[in-house]
């Protein structure tokens, strides 16, 4: 039924024009009917990218994260999930710097600091802006 419901949310937004925004936990329904994706957390959005690139290119720890603790169909069979470190923060009071320092396993000094602008990867790697 769910399937049914958004096969027919895609086909009206193309009929119309329109857009449609989904949100989701569900990493299976975003790599079937998102054309763009916003990973969100602690109430920011940390990484964006065409649903293809994503999938194929996660930058941001807590993305690669997501993407990790996803079980697959061609992975090995009996493997544990991988979980993501740490805990969420406590929305009620946030720390300073990069909200989820705690569930990171790449820490970086600055972000404990402040946090990082949002960058668009695609365009920087194009102008040979990251390494």
């Amino acid at each position: 039924m769910q399937a049914q419901i958004l096969d027919l949310l895609k086909e009206l937004t193309r009929e119309t024009g329109s857009s449609l925004l989904l949100i989701t936990h569900d990493l299976g329904l975003v790599a079937r009917y998102a054309d763009r994706v916003a990973v969100m957390y602690g109430g920011r959005i940390v990484e964006t990218a065409p649903a293809r690139e994503l999938y194929r290119n996660p930058r941001h720890p807590y993305t690669l994260g997501l993407m990790a603790s996803v079980p697959r169909l061609d992975g090995e069979a009996g493997r544990p999930l991988v979980p993501i470190e740490g805990q969420p923060p406590d929305l009620a009071q946030l720390p300073r710097g990069l909200r989820l320092l705690a569930a990171l396993p790449l820490r970086h000094r600055p972000c404990r600091v402040s946090r990082p602008p949002l960058v668009d990867v695609g365009r920087a790697a194009s102008q040979g802006l990251l390494q």
